[in-house]
């Protein structure tokens, strides 16, 4: 059999049904092989990065493996950016390079390249990947395989790389012959996990007000409905890092939405003013914590649940003390959890409830400016409001960054049933038209809907011909602000607002009329602006089968608003509020950063 049949049986037996990719000289024996399998189908991309991002958006949508291929040299570093979703969002996937022919690999030679688009993608690769190995003998294929699968899915998901020379892909092996990779055996105790539960409930019981905040990783690999169950018997009131916001519905009684610094002002209060916060599944980000650690929950015992240690101490010393540890796969940790609940006598947090009830009233989204004269715009606030009306039970979403990304996670009200994904850590833009086309290939049944921006869509122009090729069900929702928002934002905020390539007028190339484009690569398009009845338009699209492309007309001066400035604690958002009403809805004191602050009292240190 040859090495490349071999690959795609491999991979076929383990359900993977596509592998995305772009055709290239050294991985043409790839290329053939799964697309001679009868399980499986290669899908052609436009651009590698693209490739590696439909492997991530299949992967999230499927809970499968998502497999990419690419040809050596550029073909393989194209894959980075998609690799680095994966990574840093735990979300398993396999990239398979091709490579030059062994006899023209470098080696230890000092020169930079022997064969043609030779590079060592290994080490590029090794640090945003959990296993990335280059095939050195065509007979240790099954054993690369069954271990770069195993590590893609144990403990902390992630990526691999397998790069594979040209010559060995069209080897011929004995499959019955080859050795195999044995897993290690498991680890952690079931009565240590069990005392650790034990120890947190003593901890809830004695909170007067807790919170819970739920982060992506309960989506890495998804718990299931267990969380709901520990949830509605718990009794607090959730949290939701963007990454979970569709974990809970919006009619959920205990849901008080997102926080952070692009979050709602009632999830800054209620966790700025918490007495125990619950961490599962969420690393509490410098997006949700805000710059100054030290201001971040601070009357708060802090628990962490995660699977990585390194996660719940690197805040040491750093001002966020995190008191109760509990190692664990989130659903390890559930599983413990619910039989102690069974007879969970609730607390009477109703005070608490009421205050987090009257923040959420007392604090509504932010709309947009007025309309410009003659160029009548649509507020995004409302446009996502009147989205979460139409959009299915069942539906996917797929969402870009920038302002499409905050307005959609702080205004859509999820319903059960529905999944709304992005690459929530590395957030490149122009990640959601391909992941989407990686959902769409593993369920076109499912209703599936991509939100981008214009500065995102350009990144990935040219996979439109792929939905319109595949006429996959995708319904791309366009936030045209005919800029890149949220930089515009930045820049005044620290460069007295000089733009400089962040919209037409300051260098940035935007086409005319993105429809016509779309039209021209095969979608039926539509637009929505100010004049047109919001509810209606959508209802009609999402009534149509198949594609279609929706220009959205936003207000090009609508802010993201609230938003945390640098230096200032969770509860003190811009546009500020009076200083003596933030006083009176805190109920710890107010912050005041000291003037020679410790280490552990100052703002995190950039990138960090």
């Amino acid at each position: 059999m040859k090495l490349t049949d071999y690959i795609a049986g491999f991979l076929a037996e383990r359900g993977v049904t596509h592998a995305f990719g772009m055709s290239g000289g050294a991985a043409v024996h790839l290329f053939d092989s799964i697309d001679r399998h009868p399980q499986m189908k290669i899908v052609a991309m436009t651009h590698e990065q693209c490739a590696a991002m439909a492997a991530d958006g299949y992967a999230r949508a499927s809970g499968r493996l998502g497999v990419a291929v690419s040809t050596s040299g550029p073909g393989a570093t194209n894959l980075l950016t998609g690799t680095c979703c994966s990574y840093y969002d735990s979300i398993p996937t396999l990239m398979l390079t091709g490579q030059v022919a062994t006899h023209r690999l470098k080696g230890s030679r000092q020169v930079r390249q022997v064969g043609f688009q030779e590079t060592d993608v290994v080490s590029i690769f090794a640090p945003v990947t959990k296993y990335a190995v280059q095939l050195t003998d065509a007979s240790s294929i099954r054993f690369h395989l069954e271990k770069a699968c195993y590590l893609a899915f144990a403990g902390r998901p992630g990526p691999v790389l397998i790069d594979i020379p040209d010559d060995l892909q069209r080897t011929e092996i004995e499959p019955a012959e080859l050795p195999g990779f044995v897993p290690p055996g498991a680890s952690g105790s079931p009565v240590t996990l069990a005392a650790d539960v034990m120890s947190l409930l003593k901890l809830v019981r004695s909170a007067e007000r807790p919170v819970i905040v739920l982060g992506g990783g309960l989506k890495t690999p998804p718990v299931g409905p267990i969380l709901q169950e520990c949830i509605d018997l718990l009794g607090i009131p959730v949290l939701l890092s963007w990454a979970a916001v569709d974990l809970l519905a919006a009619d959920h009684p205990l849901r008080v939405g997102p926080f952070g610094v692009y979050g709602p002002r009632a999830g800054n209060f209620t966790v700025q003013n918490a007495d125990l916060v619950i961490a599962l599944g969420t690393r509490l980000s410098q997006n949700l914590t805000g710059g100054i650690l030290c201001s971040f929950a601070r009357s708060a015992t802090i628990a962490m649940v995660d699977t990585d240690e390194h996660e719940m101490s690197k805040f040491d010393g750093r001002g966020i003390d995190v008191q109760v540890r509990i190692r664990a796969r989130l659903a390890d940790f559930l599983g413990a959890l619910r039989p102690q609940l069974a007879s969970w006598p609730k607390p009477d947090w109703t005070n608490w409830r009421e205050k987090i009830h009257h923040w959420q009233q007392a604090f509504p989204p932010d709309a947009s400016p007025q309309t410009r004269t003659g160029q009548p715009h649509v507020d995004a606030v409302e446009f996502v409001r009147e989205l979460s009306k139409v959009l299915p039970e069942a539906a996917l979403i797929y969402v870009d960054t920038g302002g499409n990304l905050t307005w959609t996670c702080n205004g859509l009200a999820p319903k059960r049933g529905q999944s709304l994904h992005s690459a929530w850590n590395h957030t490149p833009m122009g990640y959601a038209l391909p992941a989407s086309i990686g959902a769409a290939m593993f369920d076109r049944s499912r209703p599936l809907t991509c939100i981008t921006g214009d500065g995102g869509l350009m990144i990935c122009l040219a996979e439109l011909a792929t939905i319109a090729k595949h006429r996959l069900p995708v319904k791309i929702l366009l936030f045209n602000n005919h800029s890149h928002g949220i930089q515009k934002q930045t820049l005044e905020t620290w460069l007295n607002g000089r733009y400089v390539a962040v919209d037409p007028a300051s260098g940035l190339a935007f086409p005319d009329n993105f429809s016509r484009v779309a039209e021209a690569l095969g979608l039926p398009t539509a637009t929505i602006d100010g004049r047109t009845p919001i509810a209606s338009a959508l209802a009609d699209i999402y009534a149509r089968p198949g594609p279609a492309f929706i220009n959205v007309e936003i207000n090009p001066d609508q802010k993201l608003y609230p938003v945390l400035k640098y230096g200032s604690a969770l509860e003190n958002q811009s546009p500020p509020l009076d200083p003596q009403q933030v006083h009176c809805e805190m109920i710890v004191e107010p912050f005041s950063k000291v003037a020679q602050a410790p280490v552990a009292c100052q703002q995190a240190k950039p990138g960090w």
